[in-house]
């Protein structure tokens, strides 16, 4: 969502960037219903999904998804939400942030097309290491709020 000054504004963008592409992907525009004025203006210009677990998960920006029950002795992870720029590099120095160094990852591909479906899997080499990575969950890597679970 973009919250624009005026509908002059909004106007302007319809025009300039609707139909545009972003990452290999066409940016649809569609005009929204003013906020109430309370509501306006926005207390912060930086959107990060929010903050509370289990209220909606990042597609409708409304939180972070909790994550599912652990199973017993889990070492996999799920992950989402990823930006078509990430690499087995880039994930591995994110997950090394909290010192949980990977053993494999396996990322996902439309069978069709053959394009990057923005998910994957991340073995680790324990459970702990896999813990540590599970509290990166809904932090921004490559300016998207990453989607964990664990996986089996």
């Amino acid at each position: 969502f973009a919250e624009l000054r005026n509908s002059k504004d909004a106007a302007k963008c319809m025009q300039e960037i609707n139909g545009t592409q972003l990452m290999g992907r066409p940016i649809k525009l569609n005009y929204a219903p003013p906020k109430d004025l309370e509501d306006w203006p926005p207390k912060s210009r930086v959107i990060t999904g929010g903050k509370v677990a289990n209220s909606g998960g990042q597609a409708g920006g409304k939180g972070i998804k909790a994550m599912s029950v652990k199973p017993e002795g889990c070492s996999k992870l799920f992950i989402g939400n990823l930006s078509y720029e990430i690499d087995d590099e880039g994930i591995t120095k994110f997950f090394m942030t909290v010192d949980a160094e990977i053993k494999a990852v396996r990322w996902l591909f439309h069978q069709d097309s053959g394009d990057f479906k923005g998910v994957g899997y991340v073995d680790f080499w324990n459970t702990d290491a896999c813990e540590k990575a599970a509290t990166l969950n809904g932090k921004n890597l490559l300016g998207r709020p990453i989607r964990i679970d664990w996986a089996e």
